[in-house]
């Protein structure tokens, strides 16, 4: 989709690129009306001005914008080497920054991105149908999704198939030996939504119902949770298998069951997802879903590259399969 310009903003407001470059630099010598007809159109036609000079114009920047949803998340972090990976071996910088799972400043962000002349974005959204997608499709910048499929399917992405990763740790958990079986989930994201759709999928209900915590997004919430666990569920007496669709909280509540001498996995059994570099060099190794998490962010990184060479190509689609990695959590 073409960037709007300058002069597609003059042309629909019938004056000259001089006048609505004067309403740009807040120039006094605007007549109020005329003011208000051009900064309507702006926000009609969703235009963001370049903040680089006009002699740079057309220039490429060799940056790439990289918005993920998480800085704390060591998953984000190692998607974010893998992209670097590539680009650093192309010449090219990244310039990270993080939506806190916030709608309104991811779309603050890819507007300052688009702003900035970035040469293409790679965006891990809030939702699928992020306004931000839209917003950077519509600037013309080579985009690709990462961790999510979007709605529109014109847009590139790169992401696991959760739903097959969910099934595939309930394929396990159906075999071990419990009394319960208690899942524990954060964000409302398609991501982890289609974890536990394919994990209840998968799920044998003969072996009892399924409990479920929602709401559990950090390393401190799963620290946290512990003691609830103990309280409703009774995890230190009864034996428990716990299905954790995030890494990092994961640990958290590995790391509070050990100083609490609750035996893993005699006891409890814990099922992870991600497979983030820490779950294999913690205390007790983690049993997890891995996603080849640094995959993501190189493929990402290469197929955005390619775009940016071969604009009018069709969109890149990527669903990376699952693998399970037994460790001594289960």
């Amino acid at each position: 989709m073409k960037r709007i310009t300058i002069s597609d903003i003059a042309k629909a407001a019938g004056v000259s690129k001089a006048t609505v470059s004067r309403v740009l630099s807040k120039s006094g010598i605007v007549n109020k009306e005329t003011r208000v007809r051009i900064l309507e159109i702006m926000e009609r036609m969703n235009y963001i001005p370049n903040q680089l000079a006009q002699g740079l114009a057309g220039a490429p920047t060799r940056t790439i914008g990289v918005v993920i949803d998480e800085l704390s998340n060591p998953f984000f972090i190692e998607i974010a080497e893998g992209v670097d990976w590539v680009l650093n071996s192309q010449n090219y910088s990244m310039q990270l920054s993080s939506s806190r799972w916030i709608e309104e400043r991811e779309t603050a962000l890819a507007r300052s991105l688009i702003s900035s002349r970035v040469d293409g974005v790679l965006l891990a959204p809030v939702r699928p149908d992020s306004p931000a997608i839209q917003m950077l499709k519509q600037s013309g910048i080579p985009l690709v999704i990462i961790n999510c499929i979007p709605v529109d399917t014109e847009i590139s992405y790169v992401t696991c198939d959760n739903r097959s990763g969910g099934r595939l740790a309930a394929d396990y958990i159906n075999k071990l030996q419990k009394e319960q079986t208690i899942v524990i989930t954060g964000f409302k994201h398609q991501s982890l939504k289609d974890r536990i759709t394919g994990f209840l999928e998968g799920f044998n209900t003969n072996q009892g119902p399924v409990r479920r915590y929602q709401g559990i997004k950090t390393f401190g919430d799963g620290y946290d949770l512990v003691p609830i666990l103990m309280t409703r569920d009774q995890i230190h007496e009864k034996k428990t298998v716990l299905f954790v669709t995030n890494d990092n909280v994961t640990l958290g509540i590995m790391e509070h069951l050990a100083e609490l001498s609750v035996p893993i996995p005699d006891k409890v059994a814990i099922v992870g997802y991600d497979d983030i570099r820490l779950s294999s060099m913690c205390r007790i190794p983690l049993t997890t879903v891995s996603q080849s998490i640094r995959d993501i962010g190189r493929i990402a990184a290469m197929e955005l590259l390619d775009l940016m060479a071969h604009p009018d190509s069709p969109p890149r689609k990527h669903l990376l399969s699952p693998r399970f990695v037994i460790r001594e959590s289960s």
